[in-house]
């Protein structure tokens, strides 16, 4: 990912996302995925599907690394529909700043390969985000459920995605 992109995208989150307290942050779920880091010479490697969805993307994203932070906003994010998120992946777009077409084009294919790929797909609100731009949708299928954050900028664009399964009960 180039260098620039990172700061933006976390601006974003923060933006967005209530104050989270600090701690307890780890790193991206399972080794090799979304790395994120260039191989080679030959620049940054896009990626043709989610592992999680098992759906493909028509616009490739770059894979996005996470130093803890994609992975605390969406464990909060899932708290507020009462989900706690398991795996979790993460992808960037980039496009012409202000090119509000592509931004939507890009997310219009994504959200339709994740339908090809047999997910129901709905919107949601989330407490924890206050950005008006940045949207969560539920993904369902058969027994996995998913949610997918979409984080639009003037020249780039996320998508978080994690596995959600049923908040374990606090105990009073």
């Amino acid at each position: 990912m180039r260098g620039w992109m990172r700061p933006l995208i976390l601006s974003a989150l923060i933006l967005g996302a209530a104050p989270f307290v600090a701690g307890g942050a780890l790193a991206q779920s399972p080794a090799g995925q979304n790395t994120g880091k260039p191989a080679g010479k030959e620049g940054p490697k896009t990626v043709v599907g989610s592992a999680i969805a098992q759906a493909p993307f028509a616009d490739q994203p770059f894979p996005l690394q996470d130093d803890g932070t994609y992975k605390e906003f969406m464990g909060a994010a899932a708290a507020d529909i009462n989900r706690r998120c398991t795996k979790l992946e993460s992808y960037g777009w980039e496009f012409k700043k202000g090119d509000d077409a592509r931004r939507d084009q890009i997310l219009d294919s994504t959200l339709g390969g994740f339908r090809k790929a047999g997910w129901k797909m709905g919107e949601v609100k989330v407490r924890t985000i206050r950005d008006p731009g940045t949207t969560a949708y539920t993904a369902e299928k058969a027994k996995q459920r998913l949610l997918a954050i979409w984080t639009p900028m003037e020249d780039a664009a996320i998508l978080l995605l994690c596995e959600t399964e049923a908040a374990q009960a606090t105990k009073k």
